[in-house]
């Protein structure tokens, strides 16, 4: 059965998950939250509720990426630190395909919050350093027998060949991301910086794989900001530069995207308009690079992460946002084109994009 905002109700109370008076006295919400999956949050009154995650499709690739965010909500148990990123699993209903998570109350997510603020706090910066190096600080032994390890990938993300390959149907796409394509096999340079990145990929550590700001939420605890990560399903042996890299470019992309439904804007403006503001920003990069260093121990070999690699693989997850925000659009939009071209400076010379465009000094 595939759950709709009018049927959710009366699935909550066969599951023992509500009873009959959360709902008749009034302070019963059901809030569609869709994406790539059939996302509600239910609220119950001011401090409870539950978010639901459930697939679009019964498809194999929906059905394995949806049981592994389950499993690794229950296998990060075995981590108090790491589950403390996570909302609370409550259950994971295998026969739906559906997960039930508790609904984080008094949070929204980082684009939310700066969109709504335009004001970068160190302390959140902070924050999420600290949370990405709990997490890629976990050290996984994948001849372990144990039950509950998730079975994990270790895929290098599409974008790096992408100008070889194309891994989506030719009818999914919209006009404006097979333009994409094209204009990324028109640019030679480009294509040599990604098979550079992909031959020195290492799939080592564990990592989120899908960070970014939407997958983050900042939570009020009384005094308190929390700060915790969602959406798991990508989770893999990977390369901590690719979620370290997510995030620089989740500040780069930010001003070309928070004006993504303005039409009348220029890539050049919109490039222009991203240099002018990013100082804005700069304490706040330094913070969250400073404690995810720091938490790392970036003096030791074993945990190097070398912020030259960093940056160029925020260079090539930007292209990735490029072509995500494709995804209704007939051609090619100016803002495309603009992380396009940001992406591109950062490769053509990051020592000197880590200066300009994220106000990183330290040798790279």
């Amino acid at each position: 059965m595939f759950l709709t905002a009018a049927n959710l109700a009366h699935y909550l109370l066969d599951s023992g998950l509500v009873d009959v008076a959360d709902i008749v006295d009034g302070d019963f919400k059901v809030i569609e939250a869709g994406q790539n999956n059939r996302n509600f949050k239910v609220v119950v009154g001011n401090n409870r509720g539950k978010f639901l995650k459930q697939v679009q499709s019964f498809q194999d690739l929906h059905r394995s990426s949806i049981q592994r965010e389950a499993d690794c909500y229950r296998w990060a148990q075995g981590f108090p630190l790491w589950a403390n990123l996570m909302p609370t699993l409550v259950r994971y209903d295998q026969s739906r395909y559906c997960l039930i998570l508790e609904l984080l109350s008094a949070s929204e997510n980082l684009r939310e919050f700066y969109n709504k603020h335009r004001e970068f706090p160190e302390s959140i910066a902070g924050l999420l350093g600290d949370a990405l190096s709990v997490y890629h600080s976990i050290k996984i032994d994948l001849d372990s027998t144990e039950t509950n390890l998730p079975k994990l990938s270790n895929k290098v993300p599409w974008i790096f060949t992408y100008h070889k390959v194309s891994y989506f149907p030719a009818n999914s796409l919209s006009g404006g991301a097979v333009q994409f394509g094209d204009v990324l096999r028109s640019l030679p340079t480009l294509q040599t910086h990604l098979e550079r990145l992909f031959d020195i990929w290492r799939s080592s550590d564990l990592i989120h794989a899908d960070i970014k700001w939407d997958n983050c939420l900042i939570q009020q605890v009384e005094h308190e900001q929390r700060l915790k990560i969602i959406d798991w399903e990508l989770v893999q042996m990977g390369d901590v530069r690719w979620d370290v890299g997510s995030v620089f470019q989740s500040y780069l992309s930010f001003w070309v995207m928070c004006s993504y439904r303005d039409s009348s804007l220029s890539t050049q403006q919109l490039i222009d308009d991203t240099v002018a503001n990013m100082p804005k920003m700069f304490a706040s990069i330094r913070a969250f690079w400073n404690n995810y260093r720091s938490a790392r121990n970036e003096g030791s070999t074993e945990n190097d992460v070398c912020l030259k690699t960093c940056l160029e693989f925020a260079a090539v997850r930007m292209l990735q946002t490029a072509f995500e925000s494709l995804y209704h659009c007939s051609e090619m939009s100016p803002h495309a084109y603009a992380l396009l071209d940001l992406s591109q400076q950062v490769l053509r010379d990051p020592t000197q994009a880590a200066v300009d465009l994220f106000g990183l000094t330290e040798d790279v």
